[in-house]
């Protein structure tokens, strides 16, 4: 089984996390969503860190931003590859390699966190 991913329906979305992402990069530090799920079981979820990790790239800071969450960096790649229209039209991921990515990146924010 496969999940795919229209790329051109990703545009929209991805030109505003990258101007939100921008926008972030030149405001102070410290501004951002919090986890629910963190703020509510001091846990972190899979995608924490992915805003601090999404406005450092867009601020040149590829190794802190590979530091909060490497999955901001991904995002970002393919937000610009939606944004632009380059590349495929379409990504087709078998769901146990999707599971495995954001299984992967919870880990990272376990041991992160001091979790694990």
């Amino acid at each position: 089984m496969a999940y795919e991913i229209e790329l051109p329906r990703l545009r929209n979305p991805g030109a505003a996390l990258l101007v939100g992402g921008l926008l972030l990069a030149h405001l102070p530090a410290g501004i951002g969503l919090p986890c629910p799920m963190r703020a509510l079981t001091g846990i972190p979820c899979p995608f924490c860190g992915m805003t601090t990790s999404v406005r450092d790239t867009m601020g040149g800071h590829l190794r802190p931003a590979f530091g909060a969450a490497p999955l901001g960096v991904v995002a970002v790649a393919v937000a610009i590859v939606a944004v632009l229209g380059i590349g495929p039209k379409n990504l087709r991921l078998a769901c146990p390699v999707l599971v495995a990515v954001i299984a992967s990146e919870w880990a990272f924010e376990l041991v992160r966190f001091h979790i694990l």
